[in-house]
């Protein structure tokens, strides 16, 4: 009997007592894993809070611009000018309204790791998917294997949403959602073409003004 055994203890008893410090040590490192992601992703958000911030703000200063000059214009041209102006200024709110969404989400970094560590507690859903898995496998040949085999696939597809919409429902973990920081991604390319294009546009209808 070895030292850490303890006297009148069962072969099953120690069994499971060796599983239960297994799965505390598991459960040890999960959490310092998610500490640390949390912590990466909050020194992530802090390096791209300002580039965030000016991509945002680009296409306001030309919109406001492209508003004030339809204002002075009047009329349906005046009317005109004052939707390309907010149509143009919707990205670069976008932006920063999504911004705010990530500063949210690190602050306090704490939370953000709470809410790693429920979003990546899926062992059910692992479980799921070992089904899902064996379905496939086990399917056989013929019709009735190719059915099989379509249940397995459709249960696995299930499951990936189920994971998705789990993400998807905790607030602080859904803006670092790789679709969504994609989304975050094409709509800062929208801002700085809208900017582009709101210039432009400014520019042209000072023109008009100076006509009018």
């Amino acid at each position: 009997m070895s030292a850490a055994d303890t006297p009148g203890e069962s072969r099953f008893d120690r069994w499971r007592r060796t599983a239960e410090a297994a799965a505390a040590s598991a459960g040890e490192t999960r959490a310092r894993v998610v500490r640390d992601l949390a912590a990466a992703l909050a020194v992530l958000v802090r390096r791209v809070r300002i580039p965030l911030f000016v991509v945002g703000l680009l296409p306001l200063t030309p919109a406001l611009m492209l508003a004030l000059e339809g204002l002075a214009v009047g009329g349906r041209s005046g009317v005109f000018f004052l939707v390309l102006a907010l149509l143009g200024a919707w990205p670069g709110l976008w932006v920063l309204w999504r911004r705010r969404r990530l500063l949210r989400a690190i602050d306090p970094v704490d939370e953000l790791a709470a809410e790693l560590a429920q979003a990546y507690d899926v062992a059910g859903a692992w479980a799921k998917a070992g089904d899902a898995l064996q379905r496939v496998r086990g399917a056989g040949p013929g019709l009735r294997g190719a059915g099989r085999a379509a249940r397995g696939v459709w249960a696995g597809v299930q499951l990936t949403r189920e994971l998705f919409d789990r993400f998807s429902d905790l607030p602080r973990v859904a803006p670092f959602l790789p679709v969504s920081l994609q989304f975050t991604g094409y709509l800062c390319l929208a801002s700085l073409v809208s900017t582009v294009v709101l210039v432009a546009l400014a520019v042209a209808g000072f023109g008009v003004v100076l006509v009018t």
